[in-house]
C-alpha cells in the first residue's frame, strides 16, 4: 500500500516514469572536440534548440568575459560582515587568497574514525566536464560584485540539468545566472581549449527548483540543494550534448551516510581551478554526510560528492552544503542527505513542472489515505522543532506509522516510516504532546486492549524506539473513545495536559502527564452523558489568538464542529465558552479524521487538517473561533 523509496534513477524509462537512469557510461567526454562536433570541429546544434535560445546564450557569453568570471567572488564572501567572517573561517582572506588556519583552530565536533583525519586535495588543471562554476550576475547596480558557487551536471532525459547548493541561490533574483562546466583558469595552450571549453549555459528564467523549507525565514539545512534547468550554449548545444553524460543522482539512506571512497570537487575562491579530494565519509547528526579534505575554502559550495568516480563523472550522493552551509572550516565539508526530497525536486525539474511549494508533495493518493486510521499533529522532525512548525503522524490500517514533516508553508514533505508492525493495528487512539519536557513531542498511544504507552522524543532518527509502558492491558482504558493533549491549565507552558472522552460520556482532564503516567484527574463532564460519546476528534488549538491556555477543538458525528475556549478556566459544561464553527448536518459529517497544528503563517496552532470519506485530504489555514477557513487540497479524491 505504501511507497518504497527509489535508490537510483533508471534513465531509459524516464519519459514514462519521470525518472533519470543509471546507465553504464561508455565514452567519457573530452574537452576537444565536443561530443557533437564533426571532424572539422564544427558543432551541430542539438535537436529542438531555437534561434532565440542561441541568441540568449550569445548574450550571456558576451557578458561573462574571462575577466568577469575571474573577478567573481564566492557567494559566501559577498554578503556583508557575517559572510566575511564565514569566509575567513573557511580560510579566505582579502582578495580571495587562501590563508592557512592557525595552529589549534578548533574542529567541528566528531572524533570519527576515517581513512585519515583529513586528506590532501589536488588541483585539476585540466578541469572536469561535469563540474563547473555557477555564476550569479549582479544586475542591481549595487556594490555587490558578481558571485559564484560550484555546480555539477546531472544526467537526465532533458540533457539540461545542473545541481548546486540552495544557499547559493537564497536571495538571488533568479535572473542572469549561468553554468560553465569544465571551467579552468588561464588561457589556451597548445592542444587545449581555453577557460570555457564547453561554452556558457544560461539558466532559464524561473527554472530553479528549491525546496520551500529552505526559502523560509529559518532555512532548513536538511534540504540545502537546488536543481537548475539551463538553456543551450552559444553553439546551440544542450549541456549533456556538449559535455557527455552528467552525474547520476543516487539516493542515500540515513543508515548509509558513512561511505567509502567518496570524491568531493569544488572551485575555491581566488584560484577558480577545481580541487579534488577522495576520502571516506561519516554520518553527522544522523542527517548529514561529512568529509575531511583540506583547502576546501569559500567558493566550493554546491560542489558534488561522487561515488564510483571515473575521472569525469560518478554517482552523485550530495553537494557541499547543509550543516553550516557546508562547514565552518576549510578542512571539513558537509552535504544534506540525498533522500526522497532531492528526488522530488529532480522529478519536477525533469518534467518542467511548476516549482513545488511543498503543499501535498509526495503525500500519495486518495487510495492510500483511505487506509488512514488515526492522525495527530505535533513537532516531531528536528527541523520542525527548530522552526516551530507542526508535522503529521498517521497510523495506517496495515500497521504502518508515518511521519509527514511540515514545511512551514501549509504543506508537507515526503513521509518517513516510523514503524510497520501488526501490533500497531491495535493502536486505537494517538495524541502528540511534550510529556517529557524535552521540547520535542512524544506520542501517547491507547491500544484496543487498554494498554497505555508513551513513545518519548519521536523524530526522524529516534522514530518509535523510546517506548515506556504506562499501563498494561486493562478494562478502563478500553472505554476511551477520543483523546488529545495540549496546554489546558496544567500550570506550565508544555502541551502535557490530556483530555479523554469515555464511552459513557464522561470527559476527563489529566494535567501534567509525564513519563510516569496520568494523575491528578479532573472531571469536566460527569457520566452518564448522551452528547459526548458522539465526539469523534479532539485537538488542541489557539483559535482566539491567545498565547496562554489552549482551546479544545471537537468534531462531532453529526457534522457539528465546535471550539471550547480556554477549557482550563471555563470547562466544557454550563460555564463553557463555546464557538460553533459548523452546524449539525454540515458536510463535516463526511470527515473521518481531523487534527490541528501550526503548519504555516503565524506561529499559532490554528490550522486544521481533515481527512474525508474517499481519501481526500484538506488543510484549513488560520481558522478562527468564528469560522473554518477555506480548504487547501493536499490529496485529491
Amino acid at each position: 500500500m505504501r511507497r518504497i523509496p527509489t535508490m537510483r534513477i533508471p534513465w531509459m524509462r524516464a519519459a514514462v516514469l519521470a525518472v533519470c537512469a543509471t546507465v553504464a557510461f561508455t565514452t567519457p567526454a573530452s574537452a576537444t572536440p565536443s561530443p557533437d562536433s564533426d571532424r572539422d570541429g564544427r558543432v551541430e546544434p542539438s535537436k529542438g534548440v531555437t534561434a532565440e535560445e542561441i541568441r540568449e546564450a550569445r548574450e550571456t557569453e558576451r557578458y561573462w568575459t574571462p575577466e568577469r568570471i575571474r573577478s567573481a567572488v564566492p557567494v559566501d564572501a559577498a554578503d556583508g560582515a557575517d559572510a566575511t567572517d564565514d569566509a575567513q573561517r573557511k580560510g579566505l582572506k582579502d582578495g580571495g587568497q587562501y590563508a592557512p588556519q592557525p595552529p589549534g583552530t578548533p574542529k567541528p565536533p566528531g572524533g570519527r574514525q576515517k581513512r585519515s583525519l583529513e586528506e590532501p586535495s589536488h588541483v585539476i588543471d585540466e578541469g572536469m566536464a561535469t563540474v563547473g562554476v555557477f555564476l550569479i550576475r549582479n544586475d542591481n547596480d549595487e556594490a555587490t560584485p558578481n558571485q559564484f558557487c560550484t555546480a555539477a551536471s546531472v544526467a537526465s532525459p532533458t540533457k539540461s540539468l545542473a545541481v548546486t547548493a540552495a544557499h547559493c541561490l537564497n536571495g538571488s533574483s533568479g535572473r542572469n545566472i549561468a553554468f560553465v562546466p569544465g571551467y579552468r583558469a588561464g588561457g589556451s595552450t597548445a592542444g587545449q581549449v581555453g577557460e570555457t571549453p564547453y561554452g556558457i549555459f544560461p539558466v532559464k528564467p524561473g527554472k530553479i527548483w528549491i525546496d520551500s523549507r529552505y526559502l523560509g525565514s529559518a532555512p532548513d539545512d536538511d534540504v540545502d540543494f537546488a536543481f537548475l534547468r539551463v538553456g543551450p550554449n552559444s553553439q546551440g548545444q544542450l549541456l549533456e550534448d556538449a559535455t557527455g553524460r552528467g552525474n547520476t543522482l543516487t539516493a542515500v539512506t540515513s543508515a548509509n551516510l558513512a561511505r567509502e571512497s567518496v570524491t568531493v570537487i569544488g572551485y575555491p575562491g581566488g584560484q577558480k581551478t577545481p580541487l579534488r579530494c577522495t576520502n571516506n565519509t561519516t554520518a553527522f547528526q544522523g542527517r548529514f554526510m561529512e568529509i575531511k579534505c583540506d583547502s576546501f575554502r569559500a567558493g566550493v559550495s554546491g560542489g558534488p560528492f561522487l561515488e564510483n568516480f571515473d575521472g569525469i563523472r560518478g554517482d552523485l550522493v550530495g553537494v557541499i552544503g547543509g550543516y553550516k552551509t557546508g562547514g565552518a572550516y576549510d578542512h571539513t565539508s558537509y552535504t544534506s542527505q540525498f533522500d526522497d526530497d532531492v528526488f522530488r525536486l529532480y522529478n519536477q525539474a525533469v518534467n518542467d513542472a511548476p516549482v513545488d511549494t511543498g503543499a501535498g508533495a509526495g503525500m500519495g493518493s486518495s487510495g492510500t489515505w483511505s487506509h488512514a486510521r488515526a492522525m495527530t499533529a505535533g513537532r516531531f522532525h528536528t527541523a520542525s522543532v527548530r522552526n516551530h512548525t507542526s508535522d503529521l503522524i498517521v497510523r495506517w490500517s496495515d500497521g504502518e506509522v508515518s511521519l509527514y514533516p511540515g514545511n512551514g508553508t501549509y504543506g508537507f514533505g515526503k513521509d518517513i516510516q516510523l514503524a510497520k508492525d501488526e501490533t500497531w493495528q491495535q493502536a486505537k487512539l494517538i495524541a502528540a504532546g511534550d510529556f517529557t519536557g524535552s521540547g520535542s513531542n512524544d506520542l501517547f498511544v491507547v491500544g484496543t486492549d487498554g494498554r497505555v504507552t508513551l513513545y518519548k522524543d519521536v523524530n526522524e532518527t529516534n522514530k518509535l524506539n523510546n517506548r515506556v509502558e504506562l499501563r498494561g492491558p486493562n478494562g478502563t482504558w478500553t472505554h476511551a473513545v477520543a483523546i488529545t493533549a495540549g496546554r489546558f491549565g496544567g500550570g506550565n507552558t508544555r502541551s502535557d495536559d490530556l483530555v479523554v472522552v469515555w464511552s459513557d460520556g464522561e470527559v476527563t482532564l489529566y494535567p501534567n502527564v509525564d513519563g510516569r503516567g496520568v494523575h491528578g484527574e479532573r472531571q469536566l463532564i460527569e457520566p452518564p452523558d448522551i452528547v459526548w460519546p458522539h465526539a469523534r476528534d479532539l485537538a488542541a488549538g489557539n483559535f482566539n489568538a491567545s498565547t496562554g491556555n489552549q482551546d479544545l477543538f471537537v468534531r462531532w458525528s453529526d457534522g457539528k464542529v465546535t471550539v471550547y475556549e480556554n477549557i482550563a478556566d471555563n470547562g466544557v459544561a454550563k460555564n463553557r465558552r463555546e464557538h460553533q464553527l459548523q452546524p449539525d448536518g454540515s458536510p463535516w459529517s463526511n470527515a473521518t479524521l481531523a487534527t490541528v497544528g501550526s503548519f504555516g503563517g503565524p506561529d499559532r496552532q490554528d490550522d486544521i487538517v481533515a481527512l474525508w470519506t474517499g481519501g481526500k485530504l484538506t488543510l484549513h489555514a488560520d481558522t478562527t473561533t468564528t469560522s473554518i477557513a477555506p480548504e487547501r487540497v493536499l490529496v485529491r479524491q
